[in-house]
């Protein structure tokens, strides 16, 4: 099924409704990256408006393609060593045929854009959302220029067997697996499995929602490669963002202030 795309990116109003949460290099202790996450009016939205994003296909698609264009931009500028991801929900973009198309407007030359980012636009699909022919084709599609990363990894209901038709290079650990995991046994060794698993077909693994040091010190042991959560920072503006994209040197210093800080 395809949908009329639309947009409202030409107001700056609308990218501040972005912030991105910093992900963590758990070998170096560096911001090797962040997830752009939707904050309307600089709040973490309610229920309801996450119920309305997930069942209004217009709204939607909307904060979908106003994320790539944030993301695209934030890139631009920022240091080549750092990435950021955006979450897309497959179930409404269908074949993707236009969905770049109304970006292109907002951004000019898009193509050039999106070739100079590269790999370092990550897209983030969950494992149930690429069910179908078409939405399988428009990501395999996006992999010829960004990188993509299968989301919430271990909440889905779909088969592993979806998995397999996408060329994915990262996996997100869903907070479920990795709350609590440093005092539970089974989780651990079901982890230290997918670790192994993904390491052995060259896919790096993402740890999401770690919010202690012996869950980050657990994770950093079996060889999870990056992690995200309240550990380090929650989402926070981009200009705060792009002052932590500094020499690893000064990065658990940089961190350590702004948290000391919020």
């Amino acid at each position: 099924m395809e949908y009329l795309f639309c947009i409202g990116v030409e107001s700056p109003r609308v990218l501040e409704n972005f912030y991105i949460q910093p992900i963590i290099d758990l070998s170096s202790g560096r911001v090797c990256g962040g997830e752009v996450l939707w904050r309307p009016n600089h709040n973490v939205p309610s229920s309801e408006e996450i119920q309305a994003l997930d069942e209004d296909p217009a709204l939607n698609i909307s904060v979908t393609q106003d994320s790539f264009i944030f993301a695209l931009r934030a890139l631009d500028r920022m240091q080549s060593n750092v990435w950021l991801s955006v979450n897309l929900s497959c179930q409404y973009i269908g074949s993707g045929k236009m969905f770049f198309r109304p970006i292109s407007k907002a951004v000019g030359d898009l193509e050039t854009l999106r070739r100079k980012v590269g790999r370092r636009l990550v897209v983030e699909v969950t494992e149930r959302g690429v069910s179908g022919q078409h939405e399988s084709s428009f990501i395999n599609e996006l992999t010829s220029l960004h990188t993509i990363a299968v989301d919430d990894f271990g909440t889905g209901d779909a088969p592993l067997s979806h998995m397999l038709n996408l060329n994915f290079s990262k996996v997100k650990v869903d907070r479920s697996i990795v709350s609590g995991i440093d005092a539970d046994s089974f989780r651990q060794r079901f982890l230290k499995w997918l670790v192994s698993g993904c390491h052995a077909i060259n896919v790096d693994v993402c740890a999401e929602g770690v919010e202690t040091e012996s869950e980050a010190t657990f994770l950093r042991r079996i060889g999870v490669n990056q992690g995200q959560g309240w550990l380090w920072s929650k989402a926070i503006p981009a200009e705060q963002f792009e002052n932590l994209t500094v020499p690893s040197a000064a990065v658990t210093e940089s961190l350590g202030r702004m948290l000391n800080a919020s």
